[in-house]
């Protein structure tokens, strides 16, 4: 298959943060014939960038418990603290 991308243009555009998904709609192919052009090291960097760069709240159990003894609802720790009522529930 010949793509209208070289491989080098496949990778310079993932670097820069275009999706898979994106080069391959711009390319008129599947994103997975793009992620098999894109090493598996780098896939899984750009992954644990994303990670990264949202640390967690530092919110502890004890900080949930105070709150949820004060009679506050999940949704109104979770707003207050930054977090979704889910992650909040997980974490008291």
């Amino acid at each position: 298959m010949v793509l209208p991308f070289s491989y080098e243009e496949i990778l310079a555009r993932y670097r820069a943060g275009q999706s898979a998904t994106a080069i391959g709609r711009a390319a008129g192919v599947d994103c997975r014939t793009i992620l098999r052009r894109i090493p598996e090291a780098e896939r899984r960097t750009q992954l644990q960038a994303q990670r990264l760069n949202r640390p967690a709240p530092d919110v502890d159990a004890d900080t949930i418990r105070t709150l949820r003894a004060r009679g506050l609802t999940w949704e109104e720790i979770g707003a207050e603290v930054g977090l979704s009522a889910k992650t909040v529930r997980a974490r008291a």
